[in-house]
């Protein structure tokens, strides 16, 4: 592994207390939310003098803050991520520049994967980016993800919306959907993380899933991640869900912002 990737399950709690305080500056429909920055300058200030490893834990950390706090708009995402070291949401973080990414280093992401597809506590795995700021970076990363690695991308055309990226992971008889998250203001809110990142579900398709989630047992995706509760209560979280999207972007989810698509971005964006 390079002194620059850090990978570790949420076995260990990193102080946070810091982050419960952040101030909510962005308003999106009823709900607000820190701004990226200020996930950025709060991690900064609290790991002055720390290593890499220290430092990748916030970045995790932060990561998960803002997946807890729901401006993603998933309930299912959300309740995960806020019991990730019971429901196994990993994390392997590249602290390094972006324009050194080398095919070992994407060698060594790719292996990253396949160890988190053989753990059965394992859930979902983010690869996180910090310095990962210019789409640019994120397009070409992903591009050699695909590839030097078990990555393949299904669809990476310019169209109407911009360049759509469309990543893909085998796992076991399935292809994940990989969702990118990432400060980039062109990004709908829901995907508009403090750093970016790639969260990858681990695992094909539980046998039993919620009725209203998508049956096709080739691919899977977030939501996938096995969840125990009432009928009630998986119908009064994917409604949730569904009016919390619609608020937080401020209108119906449409191709940018769904799953399906990893990134897409708009044409005038790409040389950023």
């Amino acid at each position: 592994m390079t002194v620059d990737l850090v990978a570790f399950r949420h076995e260990d709690e990193t102080d946070t207390e810091y982050l419960r305080g952040l101030p909510r500056t962005e308003q999106f429909g009823d709900r607000k939310f820190p701004h990226p920055d200020t996930y950025h300058h709060a991690v900064a200030a609290e790991t002055v003098d720390s290593d890499l490893s220290e430092r990748a834990r916030h970045y995790a950390e932060a990561q998960r803050d803002w997946h807890v706090r729901g401006q993603n708009g998933c309930q299912f995402a959300r309740l995960v991520a806020k019991d990730a070291e019971l429901m196994g949401w990993d994390y392997a973080v590249y602290g390094g520049d972006p324009q050194a990414v080398t095919s070992q280093l994407v060698a060594e992401l790719n292996a990253q994967v396949a160890d988190a597809i053989e753990r059965p506590e394992t859930n979902v795995l983010s690869l996180l980016m910090p310095q990962v700021v210019h789409a640019r970076d994120a397009v070409q990363i992903m591009r050699l993800l695909a590839e030097y690695s078990d990555f393949w991308l299904e669809r990476d055309e310019m169209t109407n919306d911009g360049q759509a990226l469309y990543l893909r992971y085998p796992v076991v008889d399935t292809q994940a959907w990989v969702m990118a998250f990432a400060p980039f203001d062109f990004l709908p809110n829901t995907r508009r993380g403090p750093f970016f990142e790639l969260a990858i579900r681990v695992k094909p398709k539980p046998e039993w899933l919620y009725h209203r989630l998508n049956q096709d047992r080739e691919l899977s995706h977030l939501a996938d991640v096995p969840l125990v509760m009432s009928a009630q209560y998986w119908d009064n979280r994917f409604n949730s869900t569904l009016s919390r999207t619609r608020r937080i972007l401020g209108g119906e989810p449409d191709q940018v912002s769904a799953a399906k698509a990893t990134l897409v971005v708009p044409a005038d964006r790409l040389g950023e």
